[in-house]
């Protein structure tokens, strides 16, 4: 993990200590610390991104399904694969839309949430070892679970969706949503602005940990009953994706951690659907 007292160098003017992962983003004279903004700040914005992006697709497919005149209705639409797609493309959509647009205003760019440069060899080298700790982790963390609580489920199933694969364009539609779409835009919105920012104002341990709460608290909400596994599992994901975008100074490692998590839990899920 990163050190903050050996990551640290000194401002030009009021020997304010910055880190290097700041300093990264830096562009010209804007000062990053305060281009982001508080850290409450940072969250709201970035929960208010989420919510208003899944309320505006969830309006604009209800409104579209209200014009088929099939008497489907919002509540059905995870067993119909093309309706699904739609809402997560709209709600992605709007979401990148939203941060480029707050990042814009408080004259910022993709650059600063770490989408500063190509990917590279060693972003791959680094998500494919992130990927195996990653596994080690839940693993441990498992283990540890069910020596202290003796009743807590791993197995517990959580809706992502997709309930009704019925042809190979389903099948498609739930790939590219669930292996590619939402792990390049969950990690621009979390360990993109959410953690920079709050990175930019905390120390990395504490801007780790809420960030990995943060994203953890939705999936635990992914089912008829509370889904701690899956809350636990994302919280320990969320930390070796925080450690790789701290680490590499860029998204990708982390994007690509996370896609290949997601591909394990798609086969696991729909591998009957797939055969």
């Amino acid at each position: 993990m990163s050190n903050d007292s050996s990551d640290t160098t000194q401002v030009s003017s009021g020997n304010v200590p910055k880190s290097q992962f700041v300093k990264r983003f830096q562009v010209g004279k804007n000062n990053i610390n305060h281009s982001f903004g508080s850290p409450l700040r940072v969250v709201t914005t970035a929960l208010l991104i989420f919510f208003a992006s899944q309320l505006a697709a969830a309006s604009l497919v209800a409104f579209a399904l209200s014009l088929g005149g099939s008497g489907s209705r919002l509540s059905e639409l995870n067993d119909q694969a093309f309706m699904q797609f739609s809402y997560v493309v709209l709600a992605e959509g709007f979401t990148a839309f939203l941060i480029l647009r707050v990042l814009k205003n408080r004259g910022l760019s993709w650059k600063h949430i770490g989408l500063n440069r190509s990917i590279q060899i060693s972003d791959i080298v680094r998500a494919v070892a992130g990927f195996i700790v990653f596994y080690g982790l839940l693993i441990g963390v498992g283990l540890l679970m069910a020596l202290l609580v003796p009743e807590f489920k791993t197995d517990q199933p959580q809706d992502v969706g997709f309930n009704n694969l019925s042809s190979y364009l389903d099948q498609i539609m739930a790939f590219v949503t669930l292996v590619a779409l939402v792990p390049i835009v969950e990690e621009i919105l979390a360990r993109g602005y959410l953690y920079s920012g709050l990175r930019s104002r905390m120390r990395f341990a504490p801007a780790m940990i809420l960030t990995s709460i943060i994203f953890a608290v939705p999936h635990l909400f992914g089912g008829p009953q509370l889904v701690w596994g899956a809350a636990i599992n994302t919280f320990v994901l969320s930390i070796v994706l925080v450690y790789l975008r701290e680490k590499t100074g860029a998204l990708y490692a982390s994007i690509v951690v996370h896609a290949l998590n997601n591909l394990v839990a798609f086969g696991v899920q729909f591998h009957s659907s797939m055969l």
